[in-house]
């Protein structure tokens, strides 16, 4: 292995592992790690914590997500598609096991977002995937299926728009989408035998029968 990939590697496992979710929870005395879903991420952290709370978690992990993703492989003095794609891979698993916290982390959502940022190429499929979990979101109310919608999204717009072409961002976004499922997993049983958390407030049909 190329020695610059793998500093690129390390260091970005290392930046992913910075956790927003238990940063910010010391700095509030509380552990969402022992909270709701006990996943560390932004999601948790809104149902346990409030909006406040959730978005300085989300701002931290999709920032970690592009940091490593565009900034270290340039530091590094490696800014290859390849080096890059790596760079976000080891922030992602960084994030869903920080060596800091005991390798408990969250999801991997929002830092994967961050990492996509990095890449012009795929700005046009990350948005599309982006509108498809808040359409997914305002219509069911659940969040982790429309992680795993979008994370297929992504996918699915970017080889449509690239013609079919199969690059390395080809294969990073389709780890993204599988990985989206992997950690989703316990969220894809509940939903099959009708127990998984569901925001009846966000969701269109309720607003407008208040109305």
């Amino acid at each position: 292995m190329n020695l610059s990939i793998l500093f690129i590697a390390i260091l970005s496992y290392l930046i992913g592992s910075i956790s927003g979710g238990v940063v910010i929870g010391r700095l509030k005395n509380v552990d969402i790690r022992t909270k709701g879903s006990k996943a560390a991420g932004a999601t948790n952290a809104f149902r346990t914590m409030g909006v406040v709370f959730a978005l300085s978690v989300l701002i931290i992990d999709v920032y970690k997500g592009y940091f490593s993703t565009f900034y270290i492989p340039y530091l590094i003095g490696n800014e290859t598609t390849v080096a890059k794609t790596i760079a976000g891979f080891s922030s992602i698993l960084g994030h869903v096991f920080p060596i800091y916290f005991k390798f408990k982390g969250g999801k991997g959502v929002g830092t994967a977002l961050g990492t996509l940022f990095a890449f012009p190429p795929l700005y046009l499929a990350t948005f599309i995937g982006f509108v498809s979990w808040l359409i997914t979101l305002f219509l069911t109310g659940y969040v982790g299926l429309g992680s795993i919608i979008s994370g297929v999204t992504v996918l699915t717009f970017y080889i449509l728009s690239s013609n079919c072409i199969i690059n390395e961002l080809t294969f990073y976004v389709l780890f993204v989408a599988i990985f989206f499922i992997i950690t989703h997993r316990e969220n894809i049983k509940r939903l099959l035998n009708g127990s998984e958390n569901q925001f009846q407030k966000i969701m269109l049909l309720n607003f407008f029968k208040k109305k």
